[in-house]
């Protein structure tokens, strides 16, 4: 079987909710699904009437010439991969449950909002509220893998409770917010307001400026980090750096009872 491949027939003029792409393997034949109404503008239409759709293969579909007219791709997906070629709107992967995210493009805001499980690859930049909470719930990313090539907007990932996040650009102002637990890798430069109000977590990073209100700890040995990085190594298949990278750790802040933890490495 082959891998079921969309391909726009033409510049989309109106927003799309693509949610209907994640409800792919509940239809008994692709003849089915294609037969499904979807909305686009103030009418109903057939997703066949938009989409040039081959293959037969459920478990694993690629979008071609995206566009960020797209809303929604990804959203609640389970046990599925998908694959995307260009720039989406909003929500990527917002509450996805399991599977796989893959994206060459951009993408708009709330990306990964509210996941709850499976693994985002985003080679491009993302708008605000990554990881952020949506409406329905107080916490964002309950579990799952983020990497983000490029770099991320304000307001992201807000109340994390669970999970990995790597970014290999730079991160926006407030972000972290009250983090109650998760591991996230800051390549780049992390703006103003970082981890107000957070419980717990691991944060690795090469700004010092945000550990001015931790406490430096005692040289050891770190064996978690041994173990860490090279399990996102193997994910990734690249190294974001090597253990003797990191210099320092800092734990517990000064002024608020929380158990984060910080570890600096040399950029």
């Amino acid at each position: 079987m082959t891998h079921i491949t969309f391909k726009l027939k033409k510049k989309l003029r109106y927003r799309l909710d693509m949610t209907f792409v994640s409800d792919i393997s509940n239809y008994k034949s692709i003849k089915k699904f294609l037969s499904k109404k979807i909305y686009y503008g103030n009418k109903e239409v057939n997703i066949s009437s938009l989409f040039n759709v081959t293959g037969t293969d459920t478990s694993k579909i690629v979008i071609k010439s995206s566009m960020n007219y797209m809303d929604n791709i990804g959203v609640g997906l389970r046990n599925i991969e998908i694959i995307v070629y260009g720039d989406v709107g909003y929500s990527f992967g917002s509450k996805m449950q399991s599977g796989k995210l893959v994206l060459y493009g951009n993408c708009l805001n709330y990306a990964a909002s509210g996941m709850k499980g499976g693994m985002i690859f985003i080679h491009g930049n993302t708008g605000k509220y990554l990881g952020g909470k949506p409406n329905s719930s107080n916490e964002g990313i309950l579990d799952g893998f983020i990497y983000i090539k490029g770099n991320v907007g304000q307001n992201s990932i807000q109340r994390m409770r669970r999970g990995n996040v790597i970014i290999n650009g730079n991160l926006g102002d407030y972000a972290c917010e009250e983090m109650i637990s998760g591991s996230i890798i800051v390549m780049g430069r992390v703006g103003n307001s970082f981890a107000e109000g957070i419980k717990r977590g691991t944060i690795i990073t090469k700004e010092k400026k945000i550990t001015k209100d931790y406490r430096l700890a005692s040289k050891a040995e770190y064996n978690f980090i041994d173990f860490f990085v090279n399990k996102i190594s193997k994910i990734l298949k690249l190294n974001l750096f090597s253990r003797k990278t990191i210099i320092s750790r800092y734990h517990g802040h000064k002024k608020n009872d929380n158990l984060s933890e910080i570890f600096l490495f040399k950029s």
